[in-house]
């Protein structure tokens, strides 16, 4: 049986302003929607722990963009930037650059 711990910490730049709590949210959302479909792909051994610190910043485009990344493992690193780069928020843009930090582990 896989299992993903995952704790994700998001911080944004900016958090009173009611924009930015609204896309603050939706970025939270749909990170969390995406990241739990990770589980059978994980790259690690059982019993094995992963972490995954990134900051992120929403483009023009409504896309997530990774402006940099700190990582314990390279594929985990790979598979987590696929999900995100995928994540669409329809053309929402912000200032805001949001601060996660993703913990894996696989049993």
């Amino acid at each position: 049986m896989n299992t993903i711990i995952l704790t994700t910490a998001l911080l944004a730049t900016t958090l009173f302003h009611s924009e930015t709590t609204t896309v603050s949210s939706e970025v939270k959302q749909k990170i969390e929607h995406s990241i739990s479909m990770l589980g059978m792909k994980l790259p690690l051994e059982v019993n094995q722990r992963g972490l995954v610190r990134a900051s992120l910043k929403v483009d023009e485009n409504g896309k997530l963009q990774i402006m940099e990344s700190n990582y314990s493992h390279q594929e985990l690193r790979d598979l987590l930037e696929t999900e995100l780069l995928n994540i669409d928020l329809e053309g929402r843009t912000t200032n805001e650059v949001f601060y996660y930090e993703f913990r894996f582990e696989k049993h």
